[in-house]
């Protein structure tokens, strides 16, 4: 398989798990492993009426929850180091609630946009921290035909601390579906190394922000 088309695929794969499930979805089977390497647990389980898998990808780290958390929550960063993420506008935020507006470059295919709703559930005495959303299209602009507007979109982060209280664990999960004409088995093919590969950019941008540890 050509770089050329690794990239196409790994984008389209990061298009789906850079968006973030909420709690409280049903008809899901069991979770099933796809890999434990390195530290990184990553599973998928299916979904009644969706062709696309949610795919879950826990590991943990040396770092604080509240570091790791903060960078997450930094959303007008994420543009820097979050592969594909070509433009991120923050239409509101009311604190604990944003709105945000995203644009994902995918090689060899149509770019994607679409409007996402965040909430943060912040737990400070238990370091436990949550980022849950949702589609949002209604409250961004209108697609304006340079993008395939991205229609589904669920998800959520969840850090808290790690074994015996050292460290943190992090778990994201992800359901989406990207929109267009590409097939649900291309996405479902590389969606677990993009998963992966998110969760691992966000605690190397933590790393480069806190230090040695």
């Amino acid at each position: 398989m050509s770089r050329e088309r690794v990239s196409s695929l790994l984008a389209l794969g990061l298009l789906v798990v850079g968006l973030w499930l909420p709690v409280g979805i049903v008809h899901a089977t069991e979770w099933q492993m796809l890999s434990d390497r390195e530290g990184m647990l990553v599973e998928r389980r299916a979904h009644a009426g969706s062709g696309f898998y949610e795919v879950r990808a826990t590991t943990h780290s040396p770092l604080p929850p509240a570091a790791i958390f903060d960078t997450i929550w930094r959303q007008r960063e994420h543009p820097q180091f979050v592969p594909y993420l070509k433009r991120l506008d923050l239409l509101s935020d009311t604190g604990d609630e944003r709105v945000s507006y995203e644009q994902v470059a995918v090689p060899l295919a149509r770019d994607r946009d679409y409007t996402v709703r965040l909430r943060k559930r912040v737990d400070q005495d238990a370091q436990r921290f949550e980022v849950v959303f949702g589609i949002a299209n209604d409250a961004g602009p209108p697609p304006d035909g340079s993008h395939i507007r991205v229609a589904q979109i669920r998800g959520r982060w969840l850090i808290e601390p790690g074994r015996d209280g050292r460290g943190a664990r992090i778990s994201y999960e992800v359901l989406s579906e990207p929109g267009g004409t590409i097939p649900s088995w291309v996405v479902n093919r590389v969606q677990g190394e993009a998963a992966a590969s998110l969760v691992r950019a966000m605690l190397q941008r933590t790393q480069e922000r806190n230090g040695p540890r």
